[in-house]
């Protein structure tokens, strides 16, 4: 009989037929023939893996169980069928198969099995009790579900390496359904003193300071999640206890779209973080007020010095030359090596009055204070050129006055560091500086065709040239930048905005 070319019509019937076959006469030979041939039916209809046991040997095995089981029919007839199962799964299948024959059990159950081949494989199965062929005998229906297995445990694998990744994160991690938690990290402990157990199922307000803040957050990680990935923001939240804490927020909708509102939000503390930044900046604050004073005070002194210089020693100089001339007026010609004296010392004057006003003007240039900045600059590149021997060119596009007397002071102090740095370190023949103003901006550009500067020492904590510059650019809420310039040598242009009225505090 081929079963394989009937169909399914043909097969219920023919099933039919054999089970009223059955029914007749409890010992006949023909219904001994029309059980097995039932059972062969059955077993080559169903798809899954159909056995008939007795006496513990295999009476009948279907195509499903010979193709998982690797073996043949004629070889798994002759095997114990115990030998098919994994030694340390024996005694368990055992005891399962008899609760389920003694009706003690209902559900499958699940043991593994060697292959032929050698390969282990999971199967469940049901058995339940029969006559075959005039005698007890049990009939098992089994099924390969390795591959369901094979997946279950790479799904408990991926959620086992899932849970570790996140508990492994030092961020509060939180997922929301409708602005739910659905769950959470063990750093939501470390962050806001829950356990994750507690946050479960509640809603996200818990860990905000009210309702009305929560709403706001929320419309503003939704409505922007909406059209893009993630979101990244600092807002206040509420620790178990009823401390307030700053959290840097990220945002992230699950999946390519946002749909129910399923997202995933991390939490960092940054309270003191943000508190130890407020701190910094309130001390680099004090002591900048600290150095605009001291340079506030140097800079008076220095003006101060510088006059009394000019005032009292300059006179002193001045009249003991007008002596010295006096007396080599009135000294005979025959006192030669007198009169010779006398011109070694009146030289003498001259140069300590040269040196005294090079040295006032160094404290304190009285172009600056009389004609203003442009004039300044126009004479301090005159006399850089004529000391260093390099050429300076100036090129003024800025109107005389006009620019505070502090803030012209601090645009001229840099442009004297910008001269030492160039006459030191550029190697240098030629430079060129330009200031220009306009109505929202002074603008001083200090160029050099040297060997050029390189990023770190731009960089370099220990250029205090460069950190000079800059801070006294900062005080009138301005910039320095220096880079290298092309094709050769280095830039140096400060920017300092003219709207200001005054120093930045």
């Amino acid at each position: 009989m081929n079963l394989e070319r009937k169909t399914k019509k043909e097969l219920i019937e023919r099933i039919r037929q054999l089970e009223r076959q059955v029914a007749q006469g409890p010992s006949s030979s023909g219904q001994s023939a029309a059980e097995e041939s039932l059972y062969k039916i059955l077993a080559q209809s169903s798809q899954v893996g159909f056995y008939i046991m007795q006496n513990k040997k295999f009476r009948f095995i279907n195509s499903h169980f010979r193709d998982y089981a690797g073996y043949s029919e004629g070889a798994l007839l002759k095997m114990t069928p115990s030998s098919l199962i994994l030694p340390e799964d024996r005694r368990k299948t055992r005891k399962n198969a008899i609760m389920m024959l003694k009706e003690q059990r209902f559900s499958p159950y699940e043991f593994r099995i060697v292959t032929k081949d050698g390969r282990i494989k999971w199967i469940m199965e049901t058995v339940m009790s029969i006559a075959f062929r005039g005698r007890p005998a049990i009939l098992g229906n089994s099924m390969d579900v390795t591959e369901r297995k094979e997946a279950g445990r790479r799904l408990e694998e991926l959620e086992a390496l899932e849970s570790s990744i996140l508990d492994a994160i030092p961020q509060a991690v939180v997922g929301l359904h409708e602005r739910r938690i659905n769950f959470a990290n063990h750093a939501v402990k470390i962050i806001f003193g829950w356990h994750r157990e507690e946050l479960i199922g509640k809603s996200i307000t818990l860990i905000y300071r009210n309702a009305k803040e929560a709403d706001e957050i929320g419309r503003r990680f939704y409505s922007t999640l909406e059209n893009q990935r993630t979101f990244e923001t600092e807002f206040p939240c509420l620790h178990k206890d009823g401390r307030e804490i700053l959290c840097r927020m990220k945002a992230s909708r699950i999946g390519e779209k946002l749909r129910e509102k399923r997202i995933v939000v991390t939490y960092e503390d940054i309270t003191a973080e943000k508190k130890a930044q407020e701190e910094l900046e309130r001390s680099r604050q004090e002591l900048r007020n600290l150095s605009v004073h001291l340079q506030s005070v140097r800079e008076k002194e220095s003006t101060r010095i510088a006059r009394k210089i000019h005032d009292e020693l300059g006179q002193s100089l001045t009249a003991l030359q007008m002596d010295l001339s006096w007396i080599a007026g009135r000294l005979p010609s025959g006192l030669k090596g007198v009169r010779e004296k006398t011109k070694s010392m009146a030289k003498l004057v001259d140069e300590t009055i040269e040196s005294v006003h090079t040295i006032t003007t160094e404290l304190r240039p009285s172009l600056l204070d009389d004609l203003g900045l442009p004039a300044a600059i126009e004479w301090q590149a005159d006399d850089f050129q004529k000391r260093s021997g390099i050429r300076c060119q100036a090129v003024i596009r800025s109107a005389d006055g006009g620019i505070d007397k502090d803030l012209a002071t601090a645009v001229f102090r840099i442009f004297q560091e910008t001269l030492t740095n160039i006459a030191r370190h550029a190697k240098a023949t030629h430079c060129k500086v330009t200031l220009s103003e306009s109505d929202a901006e002074l603008c001083l550009e200090v160029a050099d065709n040297g060997i050029g500067i390189t990023s770190w020492q731009i960089d370099d904590p220990r250029s205090f040239g460069i950190i000079g510059m800059r801070e006294r650019a900062h005080l009138w809420g301005g910039t320095v930048a220096v880079r290298a310039n092309k094709p050769a040598g280095t830039l140096v242009r400060v920017l300092i905005p003219l709207n200001k009225g005054g120093q930045s505090s």
